[in-house]
């Protein structure tokens, strides 16, 4: 390649970082509640135990938000989630937002020192949770739990609930290992999360028709995308059973039973499931056609693996969780075979990258 003039490479990173859109309007859940209003009857949420239409999760999420007000729910204050993997967990987010709080996801099989840290460190005195995890966690004297359950919310009307919220409020915070071994809480507003998720959604041309399969942990910002980004545009969450999360077989079944089109994990998870799906006589990855990987290096032969497995974009993403979920994509196309490893791309809407020396 010719060298570039200092000034000419002034004016090629300009052009790079020109990402500014307009940032859509609305809070994070704003897209569901305009979808559960056009497509009532449509799947919001798919799991073994059951299904949740748009109306079912749209009332249930308001009975929760009716609850958690009543608690005391407040812009800006947290709310613990602390779930395994299960349909609430989308019942749960949605309803906190809608109380205009934000949430807090926590692993329910974390240790019981990390879990009370978690919840003090966060000062969530109400705890959201599920009737399997209520009774086997032990819990801070002075946590408040909310479990949802039907019987539970029935004595709420299930009425719109509209979030007092404004965009530069927390719609939620994960926390991170943290670099000095304390785990460090994200604290992530509402405008940073949807721009990405319309993001991806237009970029991707997600529409009612899409499937995603909820792999990745709530605690794990991945999974913001899995919610609201798909229910935003109307399509359908497949919620894996919790004793399959680390069974590709498990997620192969769930892929082509419920006609699976997006994938969202790190690249390990797909290696694994494409690992599985080449040892099968049968396609059964051929409903997918979006391939995102994020969170970690991408083997550069994996590309070329998914390929072969079908009609399917492979997307590498990356960004801090401190930059709303993503800031940086690259569509891997032909991988050359000299390649040692696979670009890191360039900024997505609204973003900037800039190179800080050597």
């Amino acid at each position: 390649q010719a060298q570039l003039l200092p000034s000419e490479q002034r004016d090629q990173r300009a052009l790079i970082n020109a990402t500014e859109r307009p940032i859509p309007e609305g809070l994070l859940h704003a897209g569901f509640v305009a979808q559960a209003a056009s497509q009532p009857d449509a799947p919001a949420v798919i799991s073994t135990e059951r299904t949740l239409s748009y109306a079912e999760l749209d009332a249930m999420s308001n009975q929760l938000a009716r609850q958690l007000i009543a608690a005391g729910a407040e812009t800006n204050q947290l709310i613990a989630v602390v779930m395994q993997k299960g349909w609430e967990q989308v019942v749960a987010v949605l309803g906190i937002l809608k109380a205009g709080a934000a949430y807090l996801p926590i692993d329910a099989a974390m240790p019981k020192e990390r879990l009370h840290y978690l919840l003090e460190f966060g000062e969530a005195q109400v705890a959201v949770t599920q009737v399997c995890q209520d009774a086997a966690i032990d819990w801070p004297e002075d946590t408040v739990r909310v479990i949802i359950s039907e019987d539970n919310l029935a004595d709420q009307p299930a009425t719109t609930v509209t979030s007092p919220a404004q965009q530069s409020d927390i719609a939620y915070v994960i926390f991170t290992s943290g670099s000095t071994g304390q785990p460090k809480g994200v604290v992530i507003d509402h405008r940073g999360a949807l721009n990405t998720c319309v993001d991806i959604n237009q970029r991707f041309a997600v529409t009612a028709r899409d499937r995603v399969l909820a792999l990745s942990s709530l605690s794990f910002d991945l999974s913001v995308y899995d919610i609201f980004g798909v229910l935003g545009a109307g399509g359908a969450i497949v919620m894996p059973d919790a004793a399959g999360m680390r069974d590709p077989a498990h997620w192969a079944t769930m892929v082509a039973r419920h006609r699976v089109t997006l994938w969202n994990t790190v690249p390990a998870l797909m290696d694994l499931l494409t690992d599985y799906a080449e040892q099968q006589v049968e396609p059964v990855l051929d409903s997918l056609r979006v391939v995102m990987m994020s969170g970690d290096w991408i083997p550069v032969k994996l590309p070329d693996r998914i390929r072969a497995l079908g009609d399917i974009q492979v997307i590498s993403m990356g960004g801090a969780t401190e930059a709303s979920i993503w800031s940086i994509i690259y569509p891997i196309g032909n991988v050359p075979p000299d390649w040692t490893s696979i670009p890191y791309g360039k900024a997505m809407v609204n973003q900037s990258f800039h190179v800080l020396n050597d």
